[in-house]
């Protein structure tokens, strides 16, 4: 009588892994975005705390997807499990010592990056366009909120007021996860990212 093999454990064409493996280039790419979207985060890491106190936490929830753009440009591009994450901790290391949360911000990222790779984790990494990255940032951007109603006390706003606030934050991740999108098609189109476009084609 034969066993079934599950798919599961059958091992990856040597093709593919070859593929998948990340080289020095890789890295470097997904370290430039790090540091761009690091030092944008940074910035608004002090205009969500001010945007709280003067406007509200419905209005600075409208800058969650931000924090999820690292990692969603570096896979967007470079198209390699785990570069995401990557991105995403190195961003966390470039902010951990410019804002007050310090290393938990780099939890913070930690935690970033692991929910990004399962958004393309779902599509076994194949799908990369605009409603993966839309639909995809949403959901992080709203557990982002969800994740932090106890500590931030919003649970004791009005009923409407949390509505805004999960709004937002859907609106903050879509808007977000779409410019991610357009701003990735448009730096592989001007040819500074040499080889990265013609494999996307």
């Amino acid at each position: 009588m034969k066993t079934k093999t599950l798919a599961s454990n059958i091992p990856l064409p040597s093709s593919t892994r070859k593929k998948r493996a990340w080289k020095t280039k890789d890295i470097l790419v997904a370290g430039m975005i790090a540091v761009v979207f690091a030092f944008i985060q940074i910035g608004a890491t002090y205009a969500f705390m001010a945007m709280t106190s003067a406007v509200g936490p419905v209005y600075a929830r409208l800058l969650n997807g931000l924090w999820f753009m690292s990692g969603f440009m570096a896979l967007a591009i470079i198209r390699k499990p785990g570069i995401g994450f990557a991105s995403q901790i190195i961003a966390g290391l470039v902010m951990s010592p410019l804002t007050p949360f310090g290393i938990m911000m780099l939890f913070g990222t930690f935690v970033n990056g692991l929910l990004t790779e399962l958004v393309f984790l779902v599509t076994r990494y194949k799908r990369y366009n605009t409603a993966v990255m839309v639909i995809g940032m949403s959901m992080l951007s709203l557990i982002y909120t969800l994740a932090e109603y106890g500590s931030s006390g919003y649970g004791g706003l009005s009923t409407p007021i949390q509505i805004g606030l999960l709004t937002s934050s859907l609106i903050s991740g879509g808007l977000c996860g779409w410019l991610c999108k357009r701003l990735t098609d448009s730096l592989l189109k001007t040819g500074l990212l040499s080889g990265y476009a013609d494999a996307h084609s």
